[in-house]
């Protein structure tokens, strides 16, 4: 089959043919109709500071396709199903994993990362990575169900715990942060759309977000929500963890606080007692888990949830590192370039 594949080393994908992957008896072999190029896809290719676990890898988390084949202890699908491919890899035996919270197993992992991904023509995975999609679910806003989407959805849905009327401020609105607009739009709160890029500003507000908070120049992002009379759950994408420092007198007692983002700086917490008296939470989220695809797919059939605008181009699998490189300039302030193998 025909494969973007990454050596040790290397910051540009290779198109070739590989051999196709064995399939295991609790495996599916699936046929890559769309796969999106994700902003971590860059880290891994183009800068090599979030590095696979072997090498050669070929790339690619976000994916949809038509199941070709089955194992032999495969219940779940059949042939000519249409699936999302789940963005994590996990053990499968674990606890965490058993009752169907798999982004807490002890070996999590992401494939494409640590294991062979969907920059491909086929991928094989595990049945219980697929969720199935109607036939008429266009594969590629299918395809970044898989994480562009369904991990902003867990932040706000199951760790973030949000209620319909609340104010959500989400901070960060690149192809994680974007989708967190799109969704708190969908769950029925009010959004605050904070970003120092222009372009993701634009792109939010086309999203819905109903104020937009252009954070340039700005001292205490805090002080702004705070103004604009408190926020009831803070979603960070940003990885600047000054946005949550601050932002605690800006909540709302009860309020919570979730860190998707991943930075550099320590947290500092300055004034304890407002996060006592409040009972203000604090908590990462990290990926989705078994509960966040049924629910999307439901969210985009009943049309609380477009994701058309999401989809900013197709490309065949011979432009991928172009789509990489793209992505990371903002040429043509994109949300979601996608492949389609």
């Amino acid at each position: 089959m025909k494969a973007a594949v990454l050596e040790k080393g290397a910051r540009k994908l290779e198109i070739r043919d590989v051999v196709r992957p064995e399939l295991q008896p609790t495996q599916v072999r699936v046929q890559i109709k769309a796969c999106g190029v994700c902003g971590s896809d860059v880290h891994l290719v183009l800068h090599g500071t979030m590095p696979a676990k072997s090498y050669p890898r070929i790339p690619g988390h976000e994916s949809s396709g038509i199941v070709l084949e089955c194992g032999s202890e495969v219940t779940k699908f059949k042939a000519g199903d249409h699936v999302v491919v789940g963005a994590g890899t996990s053990c499968g035996k674990c606890p965490a994993c058993l009752r169907g919270r798999e982004n807490l197993c002890p070996e999590v992992g992401v494939l494409g990362f640590d294991a062979d991904g969907s920059y491909a023509e086929e991928v094989v995975v595990p049945q219980r990575s697929l969720a199935a999609i109607p036939h008429d679910f266009a594969f590629p806003q299918a395809a970044i169900l898989a994480d562009a989407v369904s991990t902003p959805y867990h932040a706000l849905r199951f760790a973030g715990a949000l209620i319909p009327g609340e104010t959500v401020a989400v901070f960060g609105c690149g192809g994680l942060g974007i989708h967190a607009v799109l969704i708190a739009r969908a769950l029925g709160a009010r959004v605050y759309a904070l970003d120092v890029d222009e372009g993701a500003l634009a792109n939010a507000e086309k999203a819905g977000a109903h104020e937009i908070i252009d954070l340039k120049g700005k001292v205490n992002a805090g002080k702004v929500l705070k103004e604009k009379g408190g926020i009831d759950l803070l979603a960070d994408f940003s990885g600047y963890y000054k946005n949550i420092e601050e932002s605690i007198r800006a909540m709302h007692p009860g309020g919570r606080m979730i860190m998707v983002g991943i930075g550099r700086d320590a947290l500092k917490i300055g004034i304890p007692a407002a996060l006592i008296f409040k009972q203000i939470h604090i908590c990462g989220s990290y990926g989705s888990d078994q509960r966040a695809l049924p629910e999307l797919i439901e969210l985009v059939k009943s049309g609380k949830l477009d994701l058309s605008g999401s989809i900013t181009s197709l490309h065949p699998l011979e432009e991928a590192q172009l789509c990489l490189e793209n992505l990371e300039n903002r040429n043509g302030n994109p949300i979601r370039f996608v492949l389609t193998p």
